[in-house]
């Protein structure tokens, strides 16, 4: 009778191990992203603003505690990989999914503020990494005040566009009874479990892929690219499709462009706090073809019908994804 090995044993609880963690880190973030958005209803901060900031933090949280936890535990390398990974999915995968659903409409805002930003973010994160090798904790802190920045000036945009909203529509008000307020105490209870949700699911992400990495005798930086970014930006994934299913195809873009920004600033600034962050030039093409791509929205605004990205554009968009991961695993 044949038995598998010990070793072939070992690499299939780590691949359960890596589905479980991913169900959490999903699940987790989730709860976090509601609870925070009950938050920002309790105190009164408009649905934009907090869809531009919270819900674009939250869907990153899974990048940012797994390249936190992948930094303290000396996996520097699935921590760049898994940030730009995740930004390469996220533009061609589920932007290029949500469009092949439905087309996706390009705001004005999207084609002039936040894939500018986005691109300038992946100079800014490549120039700080060429310089010395390494992202170190002071250049970390650099990319959390230039995330900051993007935070306060998505705030004040939203913010003026609601008070536009509200100066249009005086005569809604009073129309119709004010919706109850969330409970403070429920949404800190979901902020909290959503937490924790995270960590131990970053934990069994992390320690289970570089365990099958080693087994499979394949590097952490291939690993980081393909399966934990895949995993870690599933929250985008599930958020950008129900989106274009419902045909709100703008949510789709911001989801998309505010993560982006997040993963390039927040979720590398994170990691670099605990620990500098050495850095592989091999990354150079990988932030190359982030901020390309990106630029290639803004020619799709252009092409065809007025700032629309077309179910073939988006076709495009998942080919050339799977022709990445492809050339990544080759390379």
């Amino acid at each position: 009778m044949w038995y598998p090995r010990p070793e072939r044993i070992v690499v299939l609880l780590s691949l359960l191990a890596i589905v479980v963690g991913f169900g959490l880190l999903v699940g987790g973030a989730n709860l976090l992203v509601d609870g925070a958005c009950r938050l920002a209803a309790r105190f009164g901060m408009p649905e934009r603003v907090a869809g531009l900031t919270v819900v674009a933090i939250g869907t990153s949280l899974p990048e940012l505690v797994v390249s936190i936890t992948s930094a303290a535990a000396g996996h520097a390398d699935m921590a760049f990989g898994n940030v730009v990974g995740s930004c390469l999915a996220n533009l061609l995968l589920i932007l290029g999914l949500s469009a092949v659903i439905a087309p996706v409409a390009l705001s004005r805002g999207t084609i002039r503020f936040e894939i500018p930003v986005g691109v300038a973010a992946c100079a800014l994160l490549a120039l700080l990494a060429n310089t010395g090798g390494e992202v170190t904790q002071l250049e970390g802190v650099v990319l959390l005040v230039a995330f900051a920045a993007f935070l306060v000036r998505t705030t004040q945009m939203g913010l003026r566009e609601g008070a536009d909203e509200k100066d249009a529509g005086p005569e809604a008000d009073g129309a119709e009874a004010p919706a109850k307020k969330p409970s403070v105490a429920v949404a800190l209870w979901l902020v909290v479990v959503g937490a924790v949700m995270l960590k131990v699911g970053a934990d069994l992400v992390v320690d289970n892929a570089t365990l099958v990495a080693s087994a499979a005798g394949i590097s952490e930086r291939v690993i980081g690219i393909t399966v934990v970014a895949l995993g870690t930006c599933l929250p985008e994934l599930v958020t950008s499709v129900v989106a274009a299913l419902r045909g709100n195809s703008d949510i789709a873009v911001g989801n998309v462009t505010g993560s982006n920004i997040a993963n390039l600033l927040l979720v590398m600034g994170g990691p670099a706090l605990v620990s500098s962050i050495p850095y592989d030039a091999a990354y150079n093409l990988d932030l190359a073809l982030v901020a390309v791509f990106s630029l290639a929205l803004v020619g799709f605004a252009y092409v065809g019908r007025r700032h629309e990205m077309s179910r073939v554009n988006g076709v495009i968009f998942v080919v050339l994804y799977a022709a990445y991961i492809a050339a990544s695993v080759l390379r």
